[in-house]
């Protein structure tokens, strides 16, 4: 089955698998909800408490991720 992965620190979309959906409640960083359509300038961001994803502007995302690493 396709799933989508993000990464489960910053939720940011990293991309299509496949993946058995027996072993799909295991694998960490991944769900079946398909992210949004996106364009320049904008980042699809999961959060995986709500189930779903949100659109970010590039320079917030990047704000986000410098201040996690300060």
């Amino acid at each position: 089955m396709k799933a989508y992965q993000f990464n489960e620190a910053t939720g940011l979309y990293e991309g299509e698998i496949f993946e058995d959906s027996a072993t799909l409640p295991y694998v960490g960083g991944v769900t079946t909800v398909a992210p949004p359509e996106y364009g320049a300038g904008q980042v699809p961001v999961f959060d995986a408490a709500a189930q779903q994803w949100e659109l970010l502007p590039v320079a917030i995302v990047r704000q986000l991720i410098l201040g996690r690493n300060q």
